[in-house]
């Protein structure tokens, strides 16, 4: 599986931006050493932004932006959407000759997806498909009969536990064969929550949970049992909750991660201290956590079917 990370460029965490000078040679290690990164149109739909990509030698997965223009009010031209991805395929990543940009999305609309699928590719653009939460399901089976690579997308505003229900039902009816592996390449939009990454056999998935958690002063624990996130900050209001902040865990969880994280080379008074340190460092523990998730073999765990 591979774990995207999101938002890597559009936070100008470039290898040659201001930011990255601030970081000590460890931090700039870990950040040097993430395979893996996804990006939205709508934030690097610049030729600068481009040229930034071919300077740091990256390829990314290309998301087209269509679920943050609607948060904002405006709108993806399609035309240019396309064109953009022809002249600049170069920082485009594929995947076994298939091209990792997604359609537009037609917020809310799946028939509006469809046709915006196929009107790509009446452009010269053949964009990975997504089918979203609570879509009708015909549309879901038409793109696994047409394509090798499909995306689900919808998910970010949805309960876990309602997550589970769905994604049960698609991966057990439409995605695995008789045996619970794969028939073709599944991504997942958004996913920031470990069990869903454990549950299914995805091909890739992506979060951007490594710079969110870092802004509000946490970190990334592999190792840290289920909970996995803990925060660090010396200014966290999460100080006060038991099990949650560095300083409410048993003492002798704090002493292991400290232990931990000295001999991975981090300072911890510049994680408690610098949002920077903190996005470096969860640049490893993503990496880290790939890592781990390819320990476990891409079977689907059977569910239980309901009764209605």
């Amino acid at each position: 599986m591979k774990l995207y990370l999101a938002g890597l460029y559009s936070s100008r965490f470039s290898k040659k931006g201001q930011l990255y000078s601030q970081l000590t040679p460890r931090e700039k290690a870990a950040r040097d050493d993430v395979r893996h990164v996804l990006e939205s149109y709508h934030y690097i739909g610049t030729q600068r932004m481009v040229e930034t990509l071919r300077e740091d030698g990256v390829k990314v997965f290309l998301d087209s932006g269509a679920f943050s223009a609607f948060t904002k009010g405006v709108e993806v031209d399609l035309p240019g959407y396309c064109e953009y991805v022809r002249k600049n395929q170069d920082v485009v990543e594929t995947d076994d000759g298939v091209l990792l940009a997604s359609v537009l999305d037609g917020i809310g609309d799946p028939l509006k997806t469809w046709q915006n699928q196929d009107a790509m590719e009446r452009l010269g653009v053949r964009p990975l498909p997504c089918f979203h939460y609570g879509e009708d399901e015909r549309y879901l089976e038409w793109y696994i009969s047409h394509y090798p690579y499909v995306t689900l997308g919808g998910m970010v505003p949805i309960s876990t536990p309602q997550l589970i229900l769905w994604l049960d039902r698609i991966w057990e009816r439409y995605l695995v064969d008789g045996s619970g592996r794969p028939r073709l390449k599944i991504h997942g939009f958004g996913l920031t929550t470990i069990d869903l990454m454990r549950r299914y056999p995805w091909y890739s998935i992506d979060s951007s949970t490594w710079v969110q958690l870092a802004a509000f002063g946490g970190i990334i624990v592999p190792g840290f049992g289920e909970q996995l996130k803990l925060y660090i900050s010396s200014t966290s209001p999460s100080r006060k909750k038991d099990n949650q902040h560095l300083d409410s865990i048993p003492s002798y969880q704090r002493e292991q991660i400290l232990k931990g994280l000295a001999s991975l080379g981090f300072d911890i008074e510049r994680l408690q201290t610098y949002y920077l340190a903190r996005w470096a460092y969860n640049c490893w523990g993503f990496t880290e956590l790939n890592n781990r998730l390819n320990r476990k073999d891409p079977v689907l765990s059977r569910v239980q079917e309901f009764l209605f």
